[in-house]
C-alpha cells in the first residue's frame, strides 16, 4: 500500500451545516463561483480550491499517482483559532463530523485494501488549540468516537509557543491516545519583507514547523511525553539541516538548556517526516539524518505548492528498495493504525 499522508479537505457536510447556523459555528460561508470563509472577526479566506471541499478530485489525484490510500487532514485556514473557546470546540467537531461522514459515504467498508481491514482512506482531527482541554476533548472524541487517526494543528497557536506546558493537557491526550500529530503551518507573523516573491510561503511556512519543533524540544514536551508522535511537514521545516546549529546552541548557551533538554540532535528521531522537499538530495540527506523508518510521502494536494509527483521524489533520492517501501507506505500504516480495526 501506497500512503499519501499530507492532503487537506474540508467536507461540505461541514459547509452546508455553517450555512444554516453560523453563529453556532463562529462561521460565515460567503458562497460565489467558489465559497469563501469567514471565521469570527478573521479576515474572509480566498476561494477555496474545489478539490478541497470535493473529495472526488482527490481520488481522482490519488488514483492517478498510484497512491491506495491517504492520511485527510483539514484546512489549517479555517482552523479558527481566534474563535471564543466554546464556538472553537463546536466548530471543530462539526468538522470532524463531517470528515468521518464523507470518507465514510466515498468508500464503503467493501472496498477495502488486501490486508487493510476497514477502509482505506482515514482522517486527522481538527482542535481547539486556544483552549487545550477542550483539544484534548476534541481529540479523545475524534479518536474513539469518530475513528480518525490523529490530529492537524497549526503550529502558530495565536503567537504560544507550543512547547508552553499550557498546551500539556492536548499533548497528554494525544500520547495517551497514540495518536499523532501533524504540525502544518498556515497563520504567520507580521513580516514586512514576506511581501514580494511569494516568501511567506517559502520561507515563513518551514520557519514556523521549524520553531514550533525547535519549542517542542527545548521547552521539555517531548521529554514529558515519551510516547507522542509528532508529524512535521515539509521535510521538518529547516530543522533536519540546522541542526548542528541547535546543538552548538545548546553547547554554549543557558537559555537553550533553561527548561532541561539534552542535545537537540537527539530528538530528530523523537519526529516523523514527510517528503514534500522537492528536491531528491534533500529527502537523501533527510532519509540519512533521521532514517527511513521517520519518513512519510506527502504530496499536499491540492495546492500548487505541493508535488504534482510525490512518488517521483522517493524514487529520484537513490534510496535503498527497503527504505523506499517503509516511506511510501509502512510508516504510515504503522505510524496511523492503518491495520488495526474498522472505522464508523
Amino acid at each position: 500500500m501506497i500512503v499519501d499522508v499530507h492532503i487537506h479537505f474540508l467536507s461540505p457536510h461541514a459547509l452546508d451545516a455553517a450555512r444554516k447556523a453560523p453563529d453556532r459555528y463562529g462561521v460565515r460561508v460567503l458562497d460565489g463561483p467558489r465559497p469563501r470563509l469567514a471565521i469570527g472577526g478573521e479576515p474572509e479566506t480566498r476561494p477555496l480550491l474545489e478539490p478541497l471541499y470535493t473529495l472526488d478530485r482527490h481520488l481522482a489525484f490519488l488514483g492517478a499517482q498510484g497512491i491506495d490510500a491517504a492520511i485527510f487532514g483539514p484546512l489549517m485556514d479555517v482552523a479558527g483559532y481566534s474563535l471564543a473557546p466554546e464556538t472553537g470546540a463546536a466548530w471543530s467537531r462539526l468538522q470532524n463530523e463531517a470528515l468521518a461522514a464523507s470518507l465514510a459515504e466515498a468508500e464503503p467498508i467493501s472496498r477495502s485494501a488486501p490486508g487493510f481491514p476497514g477502509r482505506r482512506h482515514r482522517g486527522l482531527a481538527a482542535v481547539p488549540l486556544q483552549d487545550p482541554k477542550l483539544a484534548a476533548a476534541e481529540l479523545r472524541h475524534a479518536v474513539t468516537t469518530l475513528g480518525l487517526r490523529g490530529a492537524m494543528v497549526d503550529p502558530n497557536a495565536l503567537g504560544r509557543p507550543l512547547g508552553d506546558r499550557d498546551f500539556d493537557p492536548f499533548w497528554q491526550a494525544a500520547a495517551e491516545l497514540g495518536a499523532p500529530v501533524v504540525l502544518h503551518p498556515f497563520l504567520l507573523e507580521a513580516v514586512e519583507r514576506f511581501g514580494r516573491h511569494y516568501l511567506h510561503n517559502l520561507v515563513g511556512y518551514p520557519f514556523e514547523t521549524t520553531l514550533a519543533a525547535a519549542s517542542l524540544i527545548l521547552g521539555g514536551t517531548l521529554d514529558r511525553f515519551p510516547a507522542l508522535d509528532v508529524v512535521l511537514v515539509h521535510g521538518g521545516g529547516f530543522l533536519p539541516y540546522h541542526i548542528g546549529r541547535f546543538d552548538r546552541g545548546h553547547a554554549g548557551r543557558e537559555e537553550v538548556r533553561a527548561d532541561g533538554a539534552e542535545r537537540p540532535s537527539g530528538y530528530l528521531r523523537r519526529f516523523h517526516y514527510d517528503t514534500l522537499v522537492q528536491f531528491p538530495r534533500a529527502l537523501a540527506y533527510l532519509v540519512d539524518v533521521v532514517g527511513a523508518d521517520r519518513v512519510l510521502l506527502g504530496s499536499d494536494h491540492p495546492f500548487w505548492m505541493g508535488d504534482p509527483e510525490p512518488l517521483a521524489v522517493v524514487s529520484e533520492a537513490g534510496l535503498p528498495a527497503e527504505s523506499q517501501r517503509l516511506i511510501l507506505g509502512d510508516n504510515a500504516a504503522r505510524l496511523f493504525k492503518l491495520t488495526e480495526g474498522r472505522n464508523r
